[in-house]
């Protein structure tokens, strides 16, 4: 009888295990001040690998994912689309919608304006970091990409530059990550996810509050959406930047020559040469 009780837990417990893995949505992380991002590559300076000059010039290792997706608006975060990420979803009834894009200034929802206090003081009282569903606009995404077949063998990036207040993303119908920074570009590893030579679907949903949102008590405009641009990127898997170093103008016999010499390429806009080293497994 003992066997059969633990083997009946030992089973509710798998079927558990199973209901909270990566491919559903994820849950109230939007109510949780202990997690702000799940599976995000780590903020870094705006510099991106390539592996030559030619490179570089021509864009090969960058896709805009930015002008019309699919997509739904729902004013009550309750009432967003089950399932949505789905490969076998039915989008055909949503609309075409701006990617970066807010909410507010493209036809859904009020844009709200405060000095002082919250976008929702007139709705509910503040309780961080609890945050109603009702009028938490939610935004829904989806659009198909070519993934380059060339970029095989590297990792593969989304970048998104801000979302506002939160961020979820889903890839072929697999959960990939979830962020609140929303002025803080948020970047995913998407290599595990999508095949070079394939179409991938990719799928986000942005809402208008989540506790973040307590720390964002600012004298501006209270807006909802992508703001900034969105693209993904390719580098070479085990590329390192190595040292960086900027050339110094040629030394002249007198100092003060020099000197006067910098001064004059900052103000014409003269770029210095800088020399770069990198390794590759």
């Amino acid at each position: 009888m003992k066997c059969m009780i633990m083997g009946c837990l030992c089973a509710c417990c798998a079927l558990l295990s199973m209901a909270q893995q990566p491919n559903d949505e994820p849950g109230n992380w939007w109510l949780d001040p202990s997690i702000n991002r799940v599976n995000t590559l780590p903020p870094h300076a705006d510099v991106q690998e390539y592996k030559d000059i030619v490179s570089y010039h021509i864009k090969q290792f960058r896709v805009s994912l930015e002008g019309m997706w699919k997509f739904r608006f729902d004013k009550n975060h309750q009432d967003r689309p089950n399932g949505f990420w789905r490969t076998d979803y039915d989008d055909s009834e949503w609309e075409q919608f701006p990617v970066p894009g807010l909410f507010e200034l493209n036809g859904h929802g009020d844009a709200i304006y405060k000095n002082v206090g919250y976008a929702w003081a007139k709705q509910f009282k503040s309780n961080p970091p609890y945050v109603e569903e009702t009028n938490n606009y939610t935004g829904s995404y989806r659009r198909r990409i070519a993934i380059p077949s060339k970029w095989e063998g590297g990792r593969i990036v989304m970048h998104v530059g801000s979302a506002t207040s939160n961020l979820a993303l889903w890839v072929n119908g697999r959960f990939v990550g979830y962020s609140e920074d929303s002025k803080t570009a948020a970047e995913f590893d998407l290599t595990p996810y999508v095949e070079p030579g394939k179409e991938a679907l990719i799928a986000m949903q942005v809402m208008r509050w989540c506790d973040g949102s307590y720390l964002e008590d600012q004298d501006f405009w209270r807006l909802t959406g992508i703001a900034r641009e969105v693209y993904l990127y390719y580098t070479p898997l085990a590329a390192h930047c190595r040292r960086v170093r900027r050339g110094q103008p040629e030394r002249r016999p007198n100092d003060g020559q020099t000197q006067r010499a910098r001064e004059d390429e900052g103000r014409q806009g003269v770029d210095t040469p800088w020399n770069f080293a990198s390794t590759a497994k």
